[in-house]
């Protein structure tokens, strides 16, 4: 079995005071500080001063958790931000993230200052537990793969999301706005006909299976649909 990291457990533990002092003036802070109040339990701050750069999966634990990363998140492994039920935890890099598949998820929310590039998927399940992801970069991946109450964001510099900030394909619901919708996730009837055998429980898209049949290269889509949407949106 391949080493896994637990990433909530890296760095340091700070007090809010100190937090909010190493990040005074960052547009994030408050939205990060909010965490406080959104949990019976108080998280304790995490700091990690400098980037993070492995060849394991990481993952986070039950939470709640509230860690900030100095700098970039780098694996050639999976990410994993996950949490309890209604746990709500907070993640943020001020630099970049890159790995092979990300996975968020529970009431896991992650926001990133620059750029995300994944080589392979992006997951993302429980948006109505508060999972979510933001990029103020660019967001860069084979696919995004959302359920239908799940959203994602990505700026590319800009102050809101945009869909220049997404170079990749994405499958979610259509009730989000922050994001292009190249396939409709309650399209039930036409999974079959989107994604390959491999990723599908009873002809419906399984994103354990996705993510599963990403790590061995491979794409989440039928060879003509990728193409096609590929050739739609200019990627």
């Amino acid at each position: 079995m391949a080493d896994v990291g637990t990433l909530d457990s890296m760095g340091r533990e700070v007090s809010y005071e100190e937090l909010a002092e190493r990040l005074k003036g960052h547009e994030l802070l408050r939205w990060l500080m909010d965490n406080r109040t959104l949990v019976d339990e108080e998280p304790q701050p995490r700091l990690i001063e400098g980037s993070v750069e492995v060849t394991h999966d990481l993952v986070t634990g039950d939470g709640p958790w509230l860690l900030v990363i100095l700098g970039d998140l780098v694996t050639t492994g999976d990410l994993r931000f996950r949490t309890d039920d209604y746990a709500t935890s907070s993640l943020l890099v001020t630099g970049s993230l890159r790995a092979r598949n990300v996975r968020y998820g529970g009431s896991a929310r992650v926001a990133v200052d620059k750029d995300l590039v994944a080589s392979g998927v992006i997951v993302g399940t429980g948006g109505d537990s508060e999972a979510n992801l933001g990029v103020s970069g660019t967001l860069t991946a084979r696919a995004v793969l959302l359920d239908a109450h799940t959203s994602i964001w990505a700026t590319a510099g800009g102050p809101r999301s945009v869909p220049e900030g997404f170079r990749t394909l994405v499958v979610g619901g259509r009730g989000w706005r922050e994001f292009p919708l190249d396939f409709d996730i309650d399209e039930l009837s036409l999974h079959a006909q989107t994604f390959v055998p491999e990723v599908l429980t009873r002809g419906l898209l399984d994103t354990d299976k996705a993510l599963a049949h990403a790590r061995t290269g491979g794409s989440p889509f039928l060879p003509d649909v990728e193409r096609r949407l590929k050739e739609k949106r200019g990627l």
